[in-house]
């Protein structure tokens, strides 16, 4: 039997998987292993090949199918997105209605160049009053902030034994009046006894002579409880003037020398305000400058011309030093801080809400109201140039003109183009007055 035969009688490779191990191999007919196993390996090419080209070709008809499926999805879409043929043409997208917002129109009105600096105040009329005399304080009748008459007891002192030297002068001087109201009346009837002879001018000059001396002893008496008197007076601390008491850092029973502050009366009816400008806006103070002082609420306490501009200039701060005299109804105190607005100038000008302002790129804009042919009105973004601002509003120096109309609602809804309605609440300009300036509604 012949390999062919022996081929010829083993089954397919396709029916049967033949086992590859040392039993078949020592099991090959024609004692030929080498030949029996280049015939399975192209027995198994084979079969692979044709299972790989089934697999390609049920692929393709995968793929065929799914593009079929994406083809008629496509034809759905389009077919339910269009109304018909016959009305495709009619199919155009609606322009959006035009907004309502409220439109400002600008005015001139008064723009002070201002600068806001610190200020400290001071009163005009301040006296710190000092201890005189050694001793004890004994009463202080009054509280610090009150408001006091001139010659109103503030602090007492005790007095101790000068008090007693006061009694003893003033019983000796008693006594030297009667001493000399004797000798008055002795020397008047001893010169009525000369003028008669029956007393001699010896004894009447005697007699003088004891009058005046009394009348001497009688003044000398009185100038010292005078003095007594004054000296006493130091132990009796009192208002030199209306106004309000300061601090008072004694306290009852404290022991006080000269040199220990007592307490302070204020006048503050008038108050100065030192305020420190630059030395470059120094130059710019003239007779039309004003210093306004700002309260706590932001308002204007006063508002007076500068009364002193230092010649000098302050070598640690590079300032200048420029006081102003203001009444006080009450509200400043002395020693306060508060704003002051130096006023170089006062012009017309434009100022605009800082809402209606936006900013891009360090570049300022404002929407301009301006009108379509067809009588439309449309926001234009336009850029301006603004200054300082003053209260809530951008001081305009380009970009505007007085007249103008500018979107002041609704700005973060509309863009350059936008259209845009007027407020049904809103009368038109034609039908207002010219230097109407409503106010814009908050955003």
């Amino acid at each position: 039997m012949n390999d062919s035969q022996v081929m010829a009688e083993e089954p397919p490779f396709s029916r049967r998987r033949p086992h590859l191990g040392c039993a078949t191999l020592a099991r090959a007919p024609g004692n030929n292993p080498y030949r029996y196993m280049f015939s399975v390996a192209g027995s198994l090419s084979i079969t692979m090949h044709r299972s790989i080209a089934s697999t390609l070709s049920e692929l393709r008809e995968v793929g065929r199918a799914v593009r079929a499926a994406i083809a008629l999805a496509a034809f759905a879409i389009v077919g339910a997105a269009l109304p018909g043929c016959h009305g495709a043409a009619e199919a155009q997208p609606q322009a959006a209605p035009p907004l309502p917002v409220s439109i400002l129109r600008l005015t001139e009105k008064p723009i002070a160049e201002v600068d806001e600096y610190l200020a400290s105040l001071t009163s005009r009329r301040s006296i710190t009053l000092y201890a005189q005399v050694n001793g004890y304080i004994r009463k202080i009748p009054s509280r610090p902030g009150d408001r006091i008459k001139q010659g109103a007891l503030l602090i007492e002192i005790a007095p101790g034994q000068h008090a007693a030297n006061l009694k003893s002068l003033a019983a000796g001087l008693e006594t030297r009046k009667a001493t000399r109201d004797f000798a008055i009346h002795n020397d008047e009837s001893s010169k009525n006894l000369a003028e008669s002879g029956l007393l001699s001018d010896l004894e009447y000059q005697q007699r003088h002579s004891l009058r005046a001396a009394a009348e001497a002893d009688v003044r000398a008496a009185e100038a010292q409880v005078q003095a007594q008197s004054d000296l006493l007076r130091y132990y009796r601390i009192t208002a030199p003037s209306d106004g309000t008491l300061g601090d008072v850092p004694v306290k009852i029973g404290d022991y006080v020398t000269p040199q220990t502050r007592l307490t302070s009366v204020d006048q503050d009816n008038l108050v100065e305000a030192y305020v420190y400008v630059p030395i470059n806006k120094a130059a710019g103070i003239k007779p039309e400058t004003k210093v306004a002082l700002l309260g706590e609420d932001g308002q204007v306490v006063c508002e007076e011309k500068p009364s002193f501009v230092s010649p000098q200039v302050n070598v640690d701060t590079q300032t200048v030093l420029v006081k102003t005299i203001c009444p006080n109804d009450g509200r400043l105190r002395t020693a306060q801080v508060l704003k002051a607005r130096m006023i170089w100038s006062r012009r017309q000008g434009l100022t605009v809400p800082t809402v209606v302002v936006t900013r891009q790129a360090g570049q300022y804009f404002a929407f301009v109201v301006e009108s379509t042919p067809d009588g439309a009105l449309v926001a234009r973004q336009k850029p301006i140039t603004v200054g300082a601002i003053q209260g809530n509003d951008f001081v305009v120096t380009g970009g505007l003109a007085a007249g103008a109309e500018i979107v002041a609602s609704s700005i973060q809804k509309i863009h350059d183009g936008s259209p845009i309605a007027r407020l049904p609440s809103e009368p038109h300009p034609s039908a207002s007055s010219p230097s109407a300036n409503p106010r814009a509604p908050r955003l």
